[in-house]
Order: C-alpha cells, then sequence, then structure tokens
C-alpha cells in the first residue's frame, strides 16, 4: 500500500487540480456533459464534494434521484449528493469542494500510521483506510479526466496523483486480464504505457491471472497505448475498438485475444 505522506501529496496535487480547472470554467462549460452518462462537470465535482462529505460523516440528502445511468446501491447513494448541488452554480459546487476538501486534508494529516492501516469498508472490499484514500485519488483523477477531455482541455495526465492511479488499476490488473478479459491459461499479457506514465505489464496466466516481473518467453500479446487512455478504457469510460481504429491502441501479437482482453478492460462499478 501506498504510504500516507504520498497519500496525501496525491490528494492535495488532484484537488488543486480541479481548483486550477473549475475556476477557468463558464457556466457553459459547466452544463457541459462529460464522459460519465447522465453527468455534467459540475456533476463530476458535486461527486467528489458529496464522497468527502460521506467520508467526514456528514448525512446524506433525503432526496430520491433517478436514472438510467443509476446501476447500483454505490450509484444511488453517489446520485443523492449529486443531486443535492444541481440547483447551484458550477462556482458555489466549486466554493463547497474546497471548504470540504481543506477539511478533509486537515483530519488526513493528523491520523497517524495506525489510523491508516485500519482494515474497514472501501469500494475494494474490506481494506487499510490508506487504501481507500488511494481509491480517492484515482477516483478524484479520473473524473477530472472526465470533464476535461469533453472541454478539449488536456492536462494533469502525469505527476504523483496521475502515478498513484494507474498503480489502482495495477492492483486490480490480475482480475481485470484474467476474470474480466478471461485470457486462457499460458497465455502471457503485455500491456506497454507508452506515458506520460511509462509501466510495462507483463501478466502470466497460470492457474490464475498475475502479474510478474518479466516473461521468459515472448509475450503473446501486447497492449500498446497511453497512461491516460489506458486509465479510460478500465475506468469504462470509451471503447478499445474506437482506440483501435484511431491508433490509440495498438495490440501486437494475438489480435483476437487482444480484441477480447482490451474490450474488457473496465473494472470500476
Amino acid at each position: 500500500m501506498i504510504g500516507k505522506q504520498d497519500i496525501i501529496e496525491g490528494l492535495e496535487e488532484v484537488w488543486e487540480a480541479w481548483e486550477g480547472f473549475g475556476s477557468n470554467l463558464s457556466e457553459d462549460e459547466w452544463m457541459t456533459l462529460s464522459r460519465c452518462p447522465g453527468w455534467t462537470v459540475k456533476d463530476n465535482l458535486a461527486h467528489i464534494v458529496g464522497t468527502e462529505n460521506m467520508l467526514a460523516g456528514n448525512p446524506a440528502p433525503k432526496n430520491s434521484p433517478e436514472g438510467e445511468h443509476i446501476k447500483n446501491p454505490i450509484g444511488e447513494a453517489n446520485e443523492k449528493w449529486v443531486e443535492s448541488f444541481r440547483s447551484l452554480p458550477g462556482t458555489e459546487v466549486l466554493k463547497a469542494f474546497g471548504e470540504i476538501t481543506s477539511e478533509r486534508l486537515d483530519v488526513l494529516r493528523h491520523l497517524t500510521e495506525e489510523e491508516f492501516a485500519n482494515v474497514g469498508w472501501t469500494p475494494a472490499g474490506e481494506a487499510p483506510y490508506g487504501r481507500f484514500m488511494q481509491i480517492r485519488i484515482y477516483d478524484s483523477w479520473l473524473h477530472l479526466q472526465d470533464c476535461r477531455e469533453p472541454l478539449g482541455r488536456a492536462g494533469d495526465e502525469d505527476g504523483k496523483s496521475a502515478e498513484i492511479s494507474v498503480q489502482e488499476v495495477v492492483e486490480a490488473i490480475g482480475y481485470i486480464v484474467g476474470k474480466r478479459g478471461k485470457a486462457p491459461q499460458g497465455s502471457r499479457i503485455e500491456i506497454l504505457l507508452t506515458g506520460p506514465i511509462e509501466r510495462t505489464l507483463s501478466i502470466q496466466v497460470n492457474e490464475k491471472a498475475q502479474l510478474v516481473a518479466h516473461f521468459e518467453e515472448e509475450p503473446t500479446v501486447s497492449l500498446i497505448l497511453t497512461s491516460t487512455d489506458f486509465l479510460a478504457l478500465t475506468g469504462g469510460r470509451s471503447s478499445a475498438s474506437q482506440y483501435v481504429n484511431d491508433g490509440r491502441l495498438i495490440i501486437e501479437g494475438a489480435q483476437e485475444l487482444g480484441e477480447q482482453i482490451s474490450e474488457n478492460l473496465a473494472f470500476t462499478v
């Protein structure tokens, strides 16, 4: 698990990035549809505000949100917070974001290492509290990209928060390739991230799919793409076939297996 200081620095970085991004938006831009179905740019930030309020122990709004994009209980809980901010302008949501994230960072700075290690509920199952905060970095970073892309304002694709976001996906890569992608026994899947975060992920499938240091033989298939596009695909934000068609995803080796895995990279709820 990533250490407390790195977690705090990652949250500081990504939340500062949100502040800088949001402070330059017009109200029309706040209302632009994001990569998340049913959510505008403002809704994405409202979701982050809501989650941090939940973690601060504040009661959830009493409303009954509806929408085809609500797929599960977590989605319904998220939507209650998002709906509670919908009548406010983007500048007010940004103000609420600044207040709650400042409060949350102060709390986190005062937690002991033991408190960071306490095991409890997280979106990834029972895990240390620090792992939950790692997920908060990933969630905040991915939702920022969900808003940057439709507005044509690329940015924040590297740095500590991006590195931690990649690591969050790497921790689930065996499940993604083995269970979701159904990679067959004996296959060797290489995922090459070309930047801004450069990583080579080597996944060996024996009794189960596992990340290994390197292969003894050539990979069965290689998927080559940027770290930003990798996080979009594993977050279920885009279609792998679209990325193949426009050259953002290159498959080398067993094409059919590469297509099968790449179309099933999404693992978030």
